[in-house]
């Protein structure tokens, strides 16, 4: 097989799963790991994928803007959306992440629930602003364009504060092996404290996600409640994260034009 066939095949394998190893893809492919090596910095050369200790994940891809993310899959995550505050009891401390599923998550809050919001998601704080019965605490830090997503030691300062009942989390990347991964650093190291101090921790996450991985890791699967997600996941991705101890909820589907 000649280097750009193997490369392919690389790269393919990546595309697939997210994330590849490197003495992995020596066995799969019949070369020497050092091979493997070159192959990857080659690849990782020409911007297709980014060189991680023992292997690879895929490069991370530009940010789409709000207006974009939040038009796409709009039927998955009002599905997940719905399932989500069906878990929550009134009177709860609960926090909203960044991301366009947990916007959608607080647009489907019923009327009638009282409880605290925290949030890093201006989006969020905005949409419940005048909700009856709801206290929202928009965390200070800075502010990132047209996402509105707050970040920074502020940020980080008000959740080492005290504890969370509910966490409904966003996710750029779930993967078996490399766990619950984010785009961006300052989010990330936010969320990686969240988790830490919320009780009941759920990822908000459409099939697209899953078996993905991103640029910054934010925590391993163990330290996660539950994922919920569409009914578009696909077996083999949903076995494999099961396989790894994570508990899955698969919101049954709702209609685009249903509203929330």
């Amino acid at each position: 097989m000649v280097p750009e066939q193997r490369r392919q095949q690389i790269v393919t394998a990546l595309g697939t799963r997210g994330m590849v190893r490197a003495d992995d893809l020596a066995s799969q492919l019949g070369v020497s790991l050092e091979t493997i090596r070159r192959d990857l910095n080659e690849l990782e050369r020409r911007g297709e994928l980014t060189r991680v200790y023992g292997g690879a994940t895929r490069a991370p891809k530009q940010s789409e803007s709000w207006d974009r993310r939040s038009t796409s899959h709009v039927a998955a995550k009002r599905a997940i959306a719905r399932y989500a505050v069906r878990l929550l009891q009134p009177n709860r401390n609960v926090f909203f992440d960044v991301g366009t599923t947990v916007y959608e998550a607080a647009k489907a809050l019923p009327g009638d629930w009282v409880g605290t919001i925290l949030t890093t998601n201006g989006h969020v704080a905005q949409h419940l602003s005048d909700h009856p019965g709801v206290r929202v605490q928009l965390a200070p830090g800075s502010v990132r364009d047209e996402e509105l997503s707050v970040s920074g030691p502020e940020a980080e300062r008000m959740f080492e504060k005290g504890y969370v009942d509910v966490a409904f989390v966003g996710a750029d990347g779930i993967h078996p092996q490399a766990g619950l991964t984010g785009c961006h650093e300052g989010e990330a190291v936010v969320r990686r404290l969240v988790i830490a101090r919320s009780f009941e921790k759920y990822v908000l996450a459409d099939s697209s996600k899953l078996g993905r991985v991103s640029e910054f890791r934010v925590s391993e699967l163990a330290s996660i409640t539950a994922v919920i997600t569409d009914s578009e996941v696909t077996k083999d991705v949903l076995d494999a994260l099961v396989a790894r101890g994570l508990r899955v909820h698969v919101a049954p589907p709702v209609a685009v034009d249903q509203p929330v």
